[in-house]
């Protein structure tokens, strides 16, 4: 006895085949090869998108090849992420950061703005600037100035002549 209008028991081929409303699925959607183009999975509510992995690991699961010049995931338009991102390597144009934590060996190249002032030609600090670590100045020979008090709390090593106006 058939239970729907179209009731077929066995498999279908079909080319061509459009579905308009709703549509339900009682098992996982594949598309692809064993859905490597897209795979949605009905046992842990995962989406993959380039995964040839049969079940996605996250709830959004972007797989793309690894080579130079493909880019994997593409997001036009603003994203907020709440939870941590963890990267292996990253490239910014511009940061705007209310909360900035550095750690490890860093290199600046160009101007570093902090206070938030729109000139870019000097570094610019208006607040507490901590720095633990070795930190080398003006390592090319240039020249290091601080408008205020210079404070040492340990030892002091000067290579060469110490100028003082007092």
């Amino acid at each position: 006895q058939p239970t729907f209008t179209l009731d077929v028991r066995g498999g279908i081929g079909a080319t061509d085949v459009k579905v308009s409303g709703f549509t339900t699925l009682a098992q996982d959607l594949q598309v692809g090869t064993s859905g490597s183009v897209f795979y949605v999975s009905d046992s842990n509510n995962n989406v993959g998108v380039g995964t040839s992995v049969p079940n996605p690991i996250y709830t959004l699961d972007v797989r793309s090849p690894v080579s130079t010049g493909q880019t994997a995931l593409y997001v036009y338009g603003d994203m907020r992420v709440t939870g941590d991102i963890n990267l292996d390597d990253i490239t910014l144009d511009h940061v705007n950061a209310t909360s900035l934590r550095v750690s490890g060996f860093s290199t600046f190249v160009g101007s570093v703005d902090i206070d938030g002032r729109t000139e870019l030609d000097t570094t610019n600090i208006s607040e507490t600037l901590n720095v633990v670590g070795v930190t080398t100045l003006s390592s090319a020979g240039g020249i290091t100035t601080t408008g205020g008090d210079l404070y040492v709390g340990g030892d002091l090593y000067v290579l060469d002549d110490v100028v003082y106006d007092e």
